[in-house]
């Protein structure tokens, strides 16, 4: 089943050519830098990246993790999953799939890490795409949703454009129950100035 809205789909098709040279740059790689290293991700992890997008923060989290790994990255917008495959095509453990959040193409306890970088906003479904995400974590895997800006500024962001102008993250009391209700645990979260960090720890 379905759970993406078909207009916003097509918008992020449309700029999928382009999206890199539009909205990435050398402060932008910098800040992703710091906010994987923020993570602590263990060599030989399983990650899943959700709303991946073009694949931006793939070289950050391989040079995280080191060696003995495999990232899933997954969009819903098949445009952006082909600019990342053309981009990474030499880099034989990334697994690209064209995918919705709430209706993941993955076995139960799978993953160590899901990382949804400047994607959750764009979730029509968090409660089930949450839920999908607890479904295909490990016991103790953990969530990152996290942004290169805080929750304000996103909101600033996302209103100047028509097609996720109501694309916000939820506040940090509805944050934790959506999370709760999907068996997920907040144990940090930042909103500042510059960055977003909400992790999670599946009970």
């Amino acid at each position: 089943m379905s759970h993406f809205n078909k207009d916003k789909k097509e918008f992020f098709n449309t700029l999928a050519d382009r999206w890199d040279k539009t909205f990435y740059n050398d402060k932008l790689e910098s800040r992703l830098s710091e906010i994987v290293s923020m993570m602590n991700l263990k060599e030989g992890s399983l990650i899943l990246e959700v709303g991946a997008g073009t694949g931006n923060l793939i070289p950050h989290l391989i040079k995280a993790i080191n060696s003995r790994w495999h990232i899933y990255a997954i969009d819903y917008a098949e445009e952006m999953i082909s600019c990342a495959k053309k981009k990474y095509k030499a880099i034989q453990n990334v697994t690209f799939d064209v995918a919705d959040a709430a209706n993941l193409p993955y076995i139960d306890e799978l993953f160590d890490y899901v990382i949804c970088f400047g994607s959750f906003p764009h979730f029509d479904d968090k409660p089930k795409a949450l839920k999908e995400i607890a479904r295909v974590l490990v016991k103790g895997g953990r969530l990152f949703i996290a942004h290169a800006l805080s929750s304000e500024e996103i909101k600033h962001h996302h209103s100047r454009c028509l097609p996720v102008a109501n694309d916000q993250l939820p506040e940090k009391e509805e944050m934790q129950i959506l999370l709760e209700k999907a068996g997920i645990n907040i144990i940090r979260y930042i909103d500042k100035e510059g960055l977003y960090l909400c992790e999670g720890e599946k009970i």
